[in-house]
């Protein structure tokens, strides 16, 4: 496949994502200007690109307003727009496609003294996905608020599509749970502790999946061939929990670092570890720099197999997702943030800047060994 037309398309999106976010940046500017109810508003743009052919582009605005001395309303409007080629594209026969998911968050948070309390609702669209759902949260501020404890609730309900088949519908729903504890440990040290539950239950396979049957790779080269191309099967239900830790502590007025490491597990047994440490620097009064390390190592599902050698042996779940797949990364990231005072209000313009790029390594997924992605992230928050 010609990587023109990729490429082509690809640069299009880019424009006309640019030119959102500098719409966007003008709204909020003349928001924070005009409306002495705004408290902050932002715009960020991030794009992501890999080595298989796939790329994103999110432009983001966010507006958050006080309605009252203890009540905070939080507005965030996203565009994901992809465009890709991958190798679960090309192997079914298909001419690389570009979709554009739109999602809507909305927040409200209240303050009852050592008490926060945060609800938020979520709405999002695409083709041939939709979804929407909410989220509730609490939180407890204790020992001269030295401490805090948080717990939350969320669900969420999807209605699932398949492009160019409208007979096709099916059903995802998720709920999941969260507890946390916060602790300051000394002047200079924090720890936090997080535990997360999650169920889902409904269509978890992907519509556009397909399995190969007797091939070197795992691929189809062939879509919608019953024996040799199978569409993906996996369970109806899966359980998640994870558990994490967190330290930050300040190495002298002008540095600190950062540490977290989650251990993740489900019932499709698959488990992951993450490790990140990131080290903060104030350059100025006025000036962050971070340097970021995250290293990501994953078993693969039950359900996944690199090849299947014949349909009699197939189990009752089979799946050829990477994503389900042995893997491990490694991400490198840097960021860089400039403040503005903008008046003698002290109202404030704060510029960041982070990219850095993620090398994922597939230790049993036969089309591909090894994948590269970049990252970067603009973004433009104006807090008054």
């Amino acid at each position: 496949m010609s990587a023109k037309p990729y490429i082509a398309r690809t640069t299009r999106l880019l424009r006309a994502a640019l030119c959102y976010a500098l719409a966007v940046c003008a709204f909020a500017f003349g928001l924070g200007r005009n409306d002495a109810q705004a408290q902050d508003a932002s715009s960020t743009l991030y794009v992501r690109t890999d080595t298989d052919q796939t790329t994103v582009i999110t432009p983001r605005m966010h507006v958050g307003a006080p309605l009252g001395e203890s009540t905070r309303l939080d507005l965030t409007y996203s565009v994901d727009v992809w465009t890709s080629a991958s190798i679960d594209i090309r192997a079914s026969a298909s001419q690389a496609i570009t979709e554009q998911r739109d999602e809507i968050n909305v927040g409200i948070g209240q303050e009852l003294g050592d008490v926060s309390v945060n609800a938020g609702y979520r709405y999002s669209t695409e083709p041939d996905y939709q979804s929407n759902g909410g989220s509730l949260g609490v939180s407890y501020d204790f020992a001269e608020n030295n401490a805090t404890l948080g717990a939350g609730l969320s669900a969420y309900f999807d209605d699932v599509g398949r492009a160019g088949d409208p007979g096709f519908a099916a059903e995802l729903s998720t709920v999941s749970a969260r507890a946390s504890f916060m602790q300051l440990l000394d002047r200079d040290t924090i720890l936090q502790l997080n535990y997360e539950l999650g169920r889902s239950q409904g269509y978890t396979a992907s519509p556009y999946r397909f399995v190969g049957i007797a091939t070197q790779d795992g691929l189809c080269g062939v879509p919608n061939v019953n024996y040799f191309c199978l569409r993906e099967q996996t369970p109806g239900v899966r359980m998640r929990h994870a558990i994490a830790l967190d330290l930050r502590r300040a190495l002298s007025a002008d540095f600190s670092l950062g540490g977290r490491y989650r251990f993740y597990l489900d019932d499709w047994e698959l488990t992951s570890h993450t490790a990140e440490l990131d080290l903060a620097w104030l350059a100025g009064d006025k000036t962050d720099l971070r340097l970021r390390y995250r290293f990501y190592l994953q078993s693969g599902a039950a359900a996944y197999h690199p090849r299947y050698a014949s349909i009699m042996t197939l189990g009752r779940f089979f799946t050829h997702d990477k994503e389900l797949s042995p893997f491990s990364s490694h991400r490198l990231g840097a960021e860089f943030e400039q403040r503005f005072v903008l008046d003698d209000a002290n109202d404030l313009l704060r510029m960041v800047l982070a990219i850095g790029p993620t090398f994922y390594l597939y230790s049993d997924f036969p089309p591909i060994s090894q994948l590269t992605a970049f990252e970067a992230t603009l973004s433009m928050v104006l807090e008054l």
